[in-house]
């Protein structure tokens, strides 16, 4: 009877130990999941965590498909993020209007002639040294743009042909993640406007030289800053596609079977 009764207590037991994990599974929302014809390639960094989820790979037809996919879709951040540079700096004229027009007001009113040129030329070249290095930014930000579609692309390559391509995915996501907040950051630059401020000749030089070292400090704190983060992002994501093995092995061709 005691072996009976050990015998039934340890298989209830074990159906126990079955059972918990499957109530388990039943309570995961289904939110949490991929949905079909894609895959979980890591995921946020949010409270609580959400998978990253992308189209699943297994061909090369997959690859082609998934390349001109990619070419269009840069294509078309390239052409949105000139328009929205070009939009930035119109607003921020027309913000600076009355600014800029008292500016020149005053500087028609200076009496020294060669003051009054070597102003009006310092002006411009606030303005022009502004635009030039925004639109300096904004091409290296395609650049890495198309550097980071490469890397995804060679991911996309090793995952049709079995690799482990999920710490590329990760990689990959941050360094999309930083280039958007780099572009943010160069939109809100060109928005900025250099206007010197003076009542006297005498406070000339030192008004344009406030300016000059204000827009220096801009450029050089976004440069040193949010274009470095999003470069070493894409970095990164290089860097972990290069330790896939045998990352550029070619995936089998899909085939279509005979009737």
């Amino acid at each position: 009877m005691n072996k009976k009764f050990i015998r039934r207590f340890f298989t209830a037991i074990l159906c126990l130990a079955f059972a918990v994990p499957a109530m388990a599974q039943r309570d995961i929302p289904f939110h949490g999941s991929c949905p079909p014809g894609t895959i979980q390639t890591g995921q946020t960094n949010s409270i609580p965590p959400r998978p990253i989820c992308e189209p699943r790979v297994s061909s090369r037809d997959d690859v082609k498909a998934k390349r001109e996919e990619l070419n269009t879709k840069i294509k078309d951040e390239r052409e949105a993020a000139k328009k929205r540079l070009e939009t930035a700096r119109e607003e921020a004229k027309k913000a600076d209007e009355t600014r800029r027009s008292e500016l020149k007001d005053k500087i028609s009113k200076l009496r020294d002639e060669k003051k009054k040129q070597i102003a009006t030329r310092l002006n411009e070249q606030l303005e022009h040294l502004s635009t030039q290095w925004t639109d300096h930014f904004s091409n290296v930000l395609n650049r890495l743009s198309e550097i980071l579609s490469k890397v995804e692309l060679r991911a996309d390559k090793a995952q049709a042909a079995g690799k482990d391509v999920s710490a590329v995915r990760t990689a990959i996501a941050n360094a999309k993640t930083m280039i958007g907040i780099a572009r943010t950051a160069v939109e809100t630059q060109a928005k900025k406007t250099y206007t010197a401020t003076f009542s006297s000749d005498k406070e000339l030089n030192t008004a344009f030289k406030n300016v000059k070292e204000q827009l220096r400090k801009d450029l050089f704190g976004l440069r040193d800053v949010t274009m470095k983060s999003a470069r070493e992002a894409v970095q990164s994501a290089h860097q972990a596609l290069k330790g896939i093995p045998h990352v550029d092995d070619e995936p089998k061709a899909t085939t279509t079977p005979s009737k």
